[in-house]
């Protein structure tokens, strides 16, 4: 009975991670574009941009040309980031709905993948101009990527369990 609504719960959960990982990944493929357009305008139409950028100066805009591309580089990278831990989840998820088991080494590592991806996002937001991350948060995504490194871990260890009680029976 647990086992059927495990894998109702993990296919649920798979589906909406498919919608994050689309929507995550267009917004990327559109910030892709919007950075391309940003960094390469100087050296396509140095005369437009100068007067575009003199004219977003005239109109109150505070940040240089490479402060602004700092941000959306800043930008891209989390949202690639938060792709990428999605995508990973979406992987884990997908293989319990399929009525797989959780306790296999794939679901350590995609585990310990998401850690990375939650701390790669918590050093690039601190990195953007903005500071989009307070200390708070970033202590938060912190204790976060330590909590799933020891979930992976426990993960690995269900696994050698498993394993040691396949070859028993």
């Amino acid at each position: 009975m647990k086992q059927t609504s495990l894998k109702k719960s993990a296919r649920l959960i798979s589906v909406l991670l498919n919608i994050g990982c689309v929507f995550f990944g267009v917004l990327s493929a559109a910030l892709t574009l919007g950075v391309g357009v940003l960094l390469c305008a100087p050296l396509v139409a140095p005369e437009a941009f100068q007067s575009a950028w003199s004219d977003a100066v005239q109109a109150g805009q505070e940040l240089t040309f490479g402060q602004a591309a700092v941000f959306f580089l800043c930008c891209l990278g989390e949202m690639i980031c938060i792709f990428l831990a999605l995508y990973h989840a979406r992987k884990i998820f997908r293989c319990i709905g399929q009525g797989n088991s959780p306790f296999t080494p794939a679901t350590a590592v995609q585990i310990r993948k998401i850690a990375l991806f939650v701390l790669l996002f918590a050093v690039v937001s601190e990195l953007s101009v903005f500071k989009m991350l307070s200390l708070p948060a970033f202590i938060l995504c912190a204790m976060f990527v330590l909590i799933l490194f020891c979930i992976s871990l426990i993960f690995e260890y269900g696994c050698q369990l498993q394993q040691e009680v396949d070859e028993t029976l």
